[in-house]
Protein backbone atom coordinates (compact mmCIF):
# COMPACT_ATOMS: atom_id res chain seq x y z
CA UNK A 1 0.00 0.00 0.00
CA UNK A 2 1.59 3.51 -1.29
CA UNK A 3 1.07 6.50 1.13
CA UNK A 4 -1.57 8.24 -0.91
CA UNK A 5 -3.92 4.99 -0.70
CA UNK A 6 -2.96 4.66 2.91
CA UNK A 7 -4.62 8.55 3.19
CA UNK A 8 -7.24 7.64 1.23
CA UNK A 9 -8.32 4.70 3.07
CA UNK A 10 -8.13 7.18 6.23
CA UNK A 11 -10.79 9.43 4.78
CA UNK A 12 -13.44 6.94 4.47
CA UNK A 13 -12.98 5.80 7.89
CA UNK A 14 -16.40 7.09 9.50
CA UNK A 15 -16.23 6.93 13.32
CA UNK A 16 -12.51 8.52 13.76
CA UNK A 17 -13.64 10.95 16.12
CA UNK A 18 -15.10 14.96 15.22
CA UNK A 19 -14.10 17.54 17.03
CA UNK A 20 -17.87 18.73 18.82
CA UNK A 21 -19.50 21.47 16.56
CA UNK A 22 -19.13 24.43 19.11
CA UNK A 23 -15.07 24.22 18.78
CA UNK A 24 -15.75 23.80 14.84
CA UNK A 25 -17.84 27.28 15.00
CA UNK A 26 -15.56 28.82 17.43
CA UNK A 27 -12.65 28.42 15.16
CA UNK A 28 -14.53 29.59 12.24
CA UNK A 29 -15.53 32.59 14.00
CA UNK A 30 -12.22 33.57 15.35
CA UNK A 31 -11.23 33.95 11.38
CA UNK A 32 -13.12 36.80 11.32
CA UNK A 33 -12.31 39.76 12.79
CA UNK A 34 -15.66 41.31 13.44
CA UNK A 35 -16.69 38.23 15.63
CA UNK A 36 -17.72 40.05 19.14
CA UNK A 37 -16.79 38.93 22.56
CA UNK A 38 -20.98 38.59 23.11
CA UNK A 39 -21.29 36.32 20.31
CA UNK A 40 -18.44 33.98 20.64
CA UNK A 41 -19.64 33.79 24.33
CA UNK A 42 -23.16 32.73 23.17
CA UNK A 43 -21.87 30.26 20.58
CA UNK A 44 -20.06 28.38 23.62
CA UNK A 45 -22.40 28.60 26.30
CA UNK A 46 -25.01 26.16 23.52
CA UNK A 47 -22.63 23.29 24.75
CA UNK A 48 -22.85 23.32 28.30
CA UNK A 49 -20.62 20.31 28.78
CA UNK A 50 -17.17 22.39 27.59
CA UNK A 51 -18.90 25.34 29.15
CA UNK A 52 -18.21 23.15 32.59
CA UNK A 53 -14.82 22.08 30.92
CA UNK A 54 -13.50 25.89 30.17
CA UNK A 55 -14.57 27.52 33.40
CA UNK A 56 -12.88 24.32 35.32
CA UNK A 57 -10.27 24.94 33.19
CA UNK A 58 -9.50 28.55 33.31
CA UNK A 59 -10.11 28.45 37.19
CA UNK A 60 -7.58 25.49 37.79
CA UNK A 61 -3.87 26.08 39.14
CA UNK A 62 -2.81 25.73 35.46
CA UNK A 63 -3.55 29.12 34.65
CA UNK A 64 -2.72 30.44 38.63
CA UNK A 65 -5.94 33.12 38.38
CA UNK A 66 -6.24 34.60 41.80
CA UNK A 67 -10.17 35.92 41.18
CA UNK A 68 -13.03 32.94 40.14
CA UNK A 69 -14.12 33.20 36.47
CA UNK A 70 -17.89 32.16 36.75
CA UNK A 71 -18.54 33.02 32.93
CA UNK A 72 -17.90 32.38 29.57
CA UNK A 73 -18.18 36.26 28.81
CA UNK A 74 -15.61 36.54 31.70
CA UNK A 75 -13.49 34.07 30.62
CA UNK A 76 -13.12 35.61 26.92
CA UNK A 77 -12.31 38.93 28.17
CA UNK A 78 -9.41 37.58 30.69
CA UNK A 79 -7.82 34.90 28.42
CA UNK A 80 -8.65 36.48 25.07
CA UNK A 81 -10.41 34.99 22.06
CA UNK A 82 -7.44 33.14 21.09
CA UNK A 83 -6.86 31.42 24.36
CA UNK A 84 -10.54 30.19 24.76
CA UNK A 85 -10.83 28.87 21.10
CA UNK A 86 -7.64 26.79 22.03
CA UNK A 87 -8.77 26.03 25.00
CA UNK A 88 -11.76 24.60 23.75
CA UNK A 89 -9.75 23.02 20.74
CA UNK A 90 -7.67 21.09 23.62
CA UNK A 91 -10.51 19.68 25.59
CA UNK A 92 -11.92 18.96 22.92
CA UNK A 93 -9.75 16.81 21.26
CA UNK A 94 -9.01 15.09 24.87
CA UNK A 95 -12.53 13.89 25.07
CA UNK A 96 -12.73 13.13 21.54
CA UNK A 97 -10.22 10.41 21.84
CA UNK A 98 -10.91 9.30 25.82
CA UNK A 99 -11.58 5.82 26.21
CA UNK A 100 -11.74 4.66 23.07
CA UNK A 101 -10.52 1.15 22.50
CA UNK A 102 -6.93 0.58 21.09
CA UNK A 103 -4.83 -1.91 20.85
CA UNK A 104 -3.48 -3.54 24.17
CA UNK A 105 0.91 -2.18 23.93
CA UNK A 106 -0.77 1.45 23.55
CA UNK A 107 -1.27 2.73 26.86
CA UNK A 108 -3.69 5.99 26.67
CA UNK A 109 -2.94 7.49 29.53
CA UNK A 110 1.00 8.05 29.14
CA UNK A 111 0.07 8.91 25.47
CA UNK A 112 -1.96 12.17 26.55
CA UNK A 113 0.91 12.89 29.74
CA UNK A 114 3.84 12.99 26.68
CA UNK A 115 1.18 15.19 24.99
CA UNK A 116 0.38 17.86 27.45
CA UNK A 117 3.92 17.90 28.23
CA UNK A 118 5.32 18.89 24.96
CA UNK A 119 1.80 21.23 24.85
CA UNK A 120 3.45 23.10 28.05
CA UNK A 121 7.32 23.13 27.08
CA UNK A 122 5.87 24.61 23.75
CA UNK A 123 4.36 26.81 25.56
CA UNK A 124 7.03 27.87 28.21
CA UNK A 125 9.41 28.26 24.83
CA UNK A 126 6.69 30.72 23.16
CA UNK A 127 6.69 32.53 26.17
CA UNK A 128 10.33 32.89 26.73
CA UNK A 129 11.12 33.46 22.97
CA UNK A 130 7.83 35.13 21.52
CA UNK A 131 8.38 33.33 18.35
CA UNK A 132 4.71 32.39 18.47
CA UNK A 133 1.40 32.40 20.20
CA UNK A 134 1.99 30.41 23.85
CA UNK A 135 -1.73 29.52 23.19
CA UNK A 136 -1.12 28.21 19.46
CA UNK A 137 2.34 26.38 20.90
CA UNK A 138 0.15 25.10 23.15
CA UNK A 139 -2.52 23.06 21.10
CA UNK A 140 -0.19 22.08 18.83
CA UNK A 141 1.54 20.58 21.25
CA UNK A 142 -1.54 18.41 22.36
CA UNK A 143 -2.22 17.61 19.11
CA UNK A 144 1.60 16.88 17.43
CA UNK A 145 0.87 13.04 18.12
CA UNK A 146 -2.73 12.38 17.62
CA UNK A 147 -1.78 10.43 14.58
CA UNK A 148 -0.37 7.51 16.85
CA UNK A 149 -4.28 7.31 18.26
CA UNK A 150 -5.74 6.71 14.72
CA UNK A 151 -3.09 3.73 14.09
CA UNK A 152 -3.17 2.50 17.40
CA UNK A 153 -7.32 2.24 16.69
CA UNK A 154 -8.09 1.97 13.11
CA UNK A 155 -4.59 -0.03 12.05
CA UNK A 156 -3.81 -1.98 14.96
CA UNK A 157 -2.05 -4.67 12.62
CA UNK A 158 0.50 -1.65 10.95
CA UNK A 159 1.07 -0.80 15.10
CA UNK A 160 1.62 -3.79 15.84
CA UNK A 161 4.55 -4.20 13.65
CA UNK A 162 5.98 -0.78 14.45
CA UNK A 163 5.63 -1.65 18.44
CA UNK A 164 7.80 -5.20 17.78
CA UNK A 165 10.07 -3.56 15.75
CA UNK A 166 10.51 -0.90 18.65
CA UNK A 167 11.13 -4.05 21.15
CA UNK A 168 12.96 -5.85 19.02
CA UNK A 169 15.28 -3.05 17.42
CA UNK A 170 15.25 -0.25 20.33
CA UNK A 171 14.27 2.04 17.66
CA UNK A 172 11.71 5.43 18.54
CA UNK A 173 8.31 4.86 16.97
CA UNK A 174 9.73 7.30 14.62
CA UNK A 175 12.52 5.38 13.20
CA UNK A 176 10.59 2.18 13.05
CA UNK A 177 7.23 3.62 11.31
CA UNK A 178 9.45 5.36 8.53
CA UNK A 179 10.36 1.99 8.41
CA UNK A 180 7.39 -0.13 7.82
CA UNK A 181 4.53 2.06 7.22
CA UNK A 182 3.34 3.91 3.65
CA UNK A 183 3.01 6.87 5.96
CA UNK A 184 3.80 8.07 9.64
CA UNK A 185 1.79 9.32 12.42
CA UNK A 186 2.73 12.76 11.87
CA UNK A 187 1.25 12.88 8.16
CA UNK A 188 -2.02 10.90 9.98
CA UNK A 189 -2.87 13.54 12.77
CA UNK A 190 -1.96 16.47 10.11
CA UNK A 191 -4.28 14.81 7.58
CA UNK A 192 -6.99 14.71 10.67
CA UNK A 193 -6.09 18.56 11.94
CA UNK A 194 -7.12 19.63 8.09
CA UNK A 195 -10.32 17.75 8.15
CA UNK A 196 -11.52 19.00 11.26
CA UNK A 197 -10.33 22.59 9.82
CA UNK A 198 -7.55 23.83 12.06
CA UNK A 199 -5.74 26.86 11.12
CA UNK A 200 -2.83 25.86 8.19
CA UNK A 201 0.00 26.58 11.34
CA UNK A 202 -1.12 23.95 13.55
CA UNK A 203 -1.99 21.79 10.72
CA UNK A 204 2.15 22.13 9.69
CA UNK A 205 3.15 21.96 13.09
CA UNK A 206 1.53 18.68 13.35
CA UNK A 207 2.42 17.21 10.49
CA UNK A 208 6.27 18.18 10.36
CA UNK A 209 6.97 18.21 14.06
CA UNK A 210 9.53 15.15 12.86
CA UNK A 211 10.91 16.60 10.23
CA UNK A 212 10.99 20.41 9.75
CA UNK A 213 10.09 22.08 6.87
CA UNK A 214 11.38 25.53 5.92
CA UNK A 215 8.17 26.26 3.36
CA UNK A 216 5.89 26.06 6.64
CA UNK A 217 3.25 28.59 6.68
CA UNK A 218 4.20 29.21 10.47
CA UNK A 219 7.69 28.04 10.38
CA UNK A 220 8.02 29.41 14.09
CA UNK A 221 5.54 27.39 15.33
CA UNK A 222 6.56 24.58 13.65
CA UNK A 223 10.03 24.79 15.33
CA UNK A 224 8.45 25.52 18.40
CA UNK A 225 6.91 21.85 18.60
CA UNK A 226 9.70 20.30 17.21
CA UNK A 227 12.24 21.64 19.82
CA UNK A 228 9.84 20.99 23.13
CA UNK A 229 8.82 17.34 21.87
CA UNK A 230 13.17 16.97 21.93
CA UNK A 231 13.26 18.07 25.11
CA UNK A 232 10.61 16.09 26.53
CA UNK A 233 11.74 13.53 24.99
CA UNK A 234 15.15 13.70 25.81
CA UNK A 235 15.23 15.05 29.20
CA UNK A 236 14.59 13.20 32.70
CA UNK A 237 14.06 15.32 35.79
CA UNK A 238 16.55 13.98 38.59
CA UNK A 239 19.07 12.33 35.73
CA UNK A 240 23.10 13.04 35.41
CA UNK A 241 24.60 15.18 32.47
CA UNK A 242 22.74 17.26 30.01
CA UNK A 243 20.34 15.82 27.44
CA UNK A 244 21.04 14.86 23.78
CA UNK A 245 19.35 17.15 21.73
CA UNK A 246 21.53 16.54 18.35
CA UNK A 247 18.13 15.74 16.94
CA UNK A 248 16.92 19.31 16.54
CA UNK A 249 16.97 20.46 13.52
CA UNK A 250 19.86 23.00 13.26
CA UNK A 251 17.83 26.38 12.43
CA UNK A 252 15.65 25.57 15.42
CA UNK A 253 18.19 25.11 17.64
CA UNK A 254 20.26 28.84 16.50
CA UNK A 255 17.07 30.38 16.99
CA UNK A 256 16.42 28.78 20.79
CA UNK A 257 20.00 28.51 21.74
CA UNK A 258 19.78 30.43 25.07
CA UNK A 259 16.31 28.20 25.69
CA UNK A 260 18.39 24.84 25.25
CA UNK A 261 21.93 25.88 27.00
CA UNK A 262 19.93 26.34 30.10
CA UNK A 263 17.18 23.33 29.67
CA UNK A 264 18.17 21.32 32.42
CA UNK A 265 18.18 24.74 34.71
CA UNK A 266 14.51 25.60 33.81
CA UNK A 267 13.11 22.50 32.74
CA UNK A 268 12.36 20.74 36.08
CA UNK A 269 10.08 24.09 37.21
CA UNK A 270 8.39 23.59 33.96
CA UNK A 271 7.81 19.67 34.63
CA UNK A 272 5.73 20.90 37.84
CA UNK A 273 3.32 23.23 35.65
CA UNK A 274 3.60 19.69 32.82
CA UNK A 275 1.82 18.00 36.42
CA UNK A 276 -0.44 20.31 37.50
CA UNK A 277 -1.72 20.64 33.64
CA UNK A 278 -1.99 16.27 33.68
CA UNK A 279 -4.09 16.49 36.74
CA UNK A 280 -6.55 18.89 35.09
CA UNK A 281 -6.29 17.05 31.61
CA UNK A 282 -6.46 13.36 32.57
CA UNK A 283 -8.71 13.61 35.58
CA UNK A 284 -11.01 10.96 35.87
CA UNK A 285 -14.76 12.65 35.64
CA UNK A 286 -13.89 15.49 34.91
Amino acid sequence: MDEQTFLNKLDRIRDIPTLPSVAVTVNRMLQDTDTSTRELSMTIEKDQAIVSKLLRLVNSAFYGFQAKINTISHAVTVLGFNTVRNAVVSVSIIEAFSGREVIEAFDMKNFWKHSIAVAVTGRNLAEDTRLASPDEAFVAGILHDVGKVVLAQYFKDLFGQVWESIQDNGQSFYEAEKKLLPADHAQIGGRLAKKWRLPPGLIEAVTYHHAVRKSAVNLDLLMLVHVADCIVNHCKIGSDGEPDLSGIHPEAAAKMAPQLEGVSDWFPEVATEIDAACEFFLEKGR
